[in-house]
Formats: structure tokens, sequence, C-alpha cells
């Protein structure tokens, strides 16, 4: 992959300039650039749930296994998954231990899924509920050998926004785990097929990775913070994109760019344009700018 580079002008002037670091299952571009995978490691956290039983012990289904892959929008039809993950497992919404993402309420937290299914687990195995996030609980341990199967290494650890883990791997891994993800059969397979048969529920409406598998049949995606988005084909090519300084809106230009030019997808349509091309508006919605994006040969 070449290098790539987001430009914002405002009245034809350069305000600011974005370096997108990009990396491609056969090898090519930022490979080596460790990154933390943040939210983008939900699908593979939410593996050992499934490996385990616990959606068909207490009668859940797809629908809630996307949410507990999502960082989504807190609407009500996410809101209403993670309810009914924490009530069939008998589970307080008070055990929801992600803190507080300016939305004032645990089951609208982004990362609510992510955390109840993996509450979910932990009653369906008699692990304690309390302290859930520690890194020496059972549970983190499951999430732990799920990441690093995913990932064919051990990966670094810190703690993420919400207190789960973050794991920090290098780039190209990252491409790699979501080439897997996107062709996998069994539990990570069933994953993947909640992402893409739900992707509403895995962000929202104009979310870049819902609007990604909407798109594109067999398409796999998954945003992390700080600006990074793991994606994979059903034929297991992998593509990993991170924003070198965490600025969210240009990730989705080097994400189309890094598309279009490792895997040839047209990607024309209008709902992706607008993540390519993100128009530059004031605070009366009048445009007084671009953002430009060009791959450095």
């Amino acid at each position: 992959m070449p290098a790539c580079e987001v430009t914002v002008l405002r009245g034809g002037l350069v305000d600011c300039v974005h370096r997108v670091a990009i990396a491609a299952t056969d090898g090519a571009g930022d490979s080596a650039l460790e990154v933390f995978l943040r939210s983008a490691a939900k699908p593979f956290q939410a593996e050992p749930a499934v490996v385990a039983g616990v959606l068909d012990r207490l009668g859940l289904d797809d629908r809630h296994l996307a949410v507990a892959c999502a960082s989504h929008d807190g609407s009500p039809a996410p809101a209403a998954r993670v309810t009914e993950i924490l009530a069939a497992a008998g589970v307080s919404v008070d055990r929801l231990d992600a803190g507080d993402d300016g939305r004032g309420d645990p089951i609208r937290h982004e990362c609510s899924g992510n955390h109840a299914l993996g509450l979910a687990l932990c009653a369906h195995e008699g692990w304690p509920l309390v302290g859930y996030l520690d890194p020496a609980h059972p549970l983190q341990a499951a999430m732990r050998a799920s990441v690093g199967r995913a990932a064919g290494v051990v990966p670094g650890e810190a703690i993420d926004g919400c207190g789960m883990r973050a794991y920090r791997l290098t780039l190209g891994t990252t491409a790699v785990m979501f080439g897997r993800l996107a062709a996998a059969d069994g539990a990570l397979g069933r994953c993947a097929a909640a992402m893409r048969a739900h992707p509403e529920l895995v962000q929202g409406d104009g979310g870049l990775d819902t609007d990604l598998m909407r798109a594109v049949p067999g398409l796999v995606a998954k945003i992390g913070a700080e600006a990074l988005l793991g994606v994979g084909l059903a034929d297991g090519r992998g593509l990993a994109v991170k924003v070198i300084d965490g600025a969210w809106r240009a990730l989705g230009c080097g994400v189309i760019a890094g598309l279009r030019e490792a895997f040839g997808l047209p990607l024309d349509e209008a709902a992706l344009l607008a993540h390519a091309a993100p128009p530059v508006v004031n605070r009366r919605g009048e445009i007084v700018g671009e953002v430009v994006t060009a791959l450095r040969f």
C-alpha cells in the first residue's frame, strides 16, 4: 500500500494534514506499526460466549451477538438487546462496569453489549460477576485467548476506555485477524455472520462500519477508538487502517481509499461517498472547505 494523506482545506488553503496508516494481508503498507485494537477487538472477545453455548442456552439470537460485537449508538434497538442479554442471564444492570460515556445510562453505553455478554458468560460458567474486568479474571483470560488465536501471537495489553483489555498488535496482524474473521466458520464465523446480518446494531445509521457492511456483501468491519478500523472480506483478505493522530474525520477517507486501492472495490454508494469526502462545514451548516485524500506512491 502507498502512504495515505488526508488534507483538510478551508477556503482552498491547507488547514491540517492527517497521516493514515494502512496495511493489507499481503504484507503491504504500514504492517509493522503497532496499534491498540480498542473496540475493534469486540468480535473476538464475543467468541468465548458462543463457544460456551451461552446464546443458545439463554434463548438469545444473533441480534444479541451483533450488539455484543458493537460500539452501538445507544438507540432503543441496541439498548433493548442489551437489556435482554442481562435479563436472560439473571444479571442486574448494576453489574455493568463500563463507566459513563456521556449518555448517563449503563445500558446505552456504547460498550454495554460487550460487557453484557461477558457477564452472561460469567453467570453461565459460575465465574464471579464482581471483578470481571480484572486482567486475571477467567473472563479476561478467555477473551485474551480468543484474540491471541486470531492474531497468531500474544498481544500486548493496557486498559481500554470502558475497562476491558486494550490489545496491542501490529497493523498487519490486525488486517490478518479481520481476514480470518470474515472467512471463519464455527463460533468466530457466527460472530461475523451476526454482524453482517445486523449491521445497524454494530454502530448505527451513518457509522462507517455499519455502512461498509450494508454496501459490500460478505464484508465485516469494526471500528476502534482513536480512529482505527479493521475490515475483512469473505475470501479471507483483510485491511487495517489507523489515523496516526486519532482524527475520526480522516478515517473514512483512508478506509475507502485503501479498500479501492488494495481490493479494487468501487465503493460508490452514496453513504460511502459521504465517508470518502466529508464536507467541511461551519456552525451554520455552510460548506466552507473540503477534505482531500491522496495516496502517495
